[in-house]
């Protein structure tokens, strides 16, 4: 009977073990702010085909010494009634790449230096769209309040650069040219623990 049980003892244990880890690893991890504004607009051959998105996740990745910023691709919403709803899930492939991930450096001891008025760094950022990431530097705009920083930036990319295609219906459409503006994103206590 001893036997039987000592077998059993050892998987409870190991579960133990395992749970107590995935725990440690849920406090650890930074956690996302969410609720923060992104416009994308994609370049058509006679105008814009704007969308807006408010549900942009930011957090702060402590070991690289980043921003990391996820938008759900399919949380874009057209900003005029003329816009195919699902443009942009068509054309950023959300079907496939549910999320668009931009990173940019941000190291805590320059961006908390004590500067309450708005200041414009020159940050490397990599941008993750259709599963291929590139890297620019761009200009971002941070000001901190209290335990909060907000960031602001805009760019834009072209759909070439990232090995990306366009679908077929929108190539008469379309020049392959998206512009993404960050609107005063929002990071809740950026304090190291």
């Amino acid at each position: 009977m001893k036997q039987k049980l000592h077998p059993i003892y050892l998987l409870l244990l190991s579960l133990l073990i395992l749970q107590n880890n995935q725990a440690e690893a849920q406090i650890n991890r930074t956690p996302y702010t969410g609720s923060n504004r992104v416009l994308v607009a994609l370049e058509g051959t006679e105008s814009r085909y704007e969308f807006m998105s408010d549900q942009m996740l930011v957090r702060y990745n402590r070991e690289n010494q980043q921003l990391e910023c996820i938008l759900p691709v399919s949380t874009l919403v057209p900003l005029h009634d003329t816009i195919p709803a699902n443009m942009a899930n068509e054309v950023l492939f959300e079907a496939k790449y549910p999320q668009l991930f931009i990173s940019m450096a941000a190291p805590v001891q320059e961006i908390n230096a004590g500067n309450l008025s708005p200041e414009t760094m020159r940050r490397t950022t990599s941008i993750r769209l259709q599963g291929i990431t590139n890297q620019a530097v761009l200009p971002v705009s941070f000001i901190t309040e209290s335990r909060s920083l907000y960031f602001s930036t805009s760019f834009d990319l072209m759909l070439d650069n990232f090995q990306a295609s366009l679908p077929v219906a929108y190539l008469p459409l379309l020049t392959g040219r998206i512009f993404i503006t960050i609107d005063r994103a929002r990071l809740v206590d950026l304090e190291p623990r």
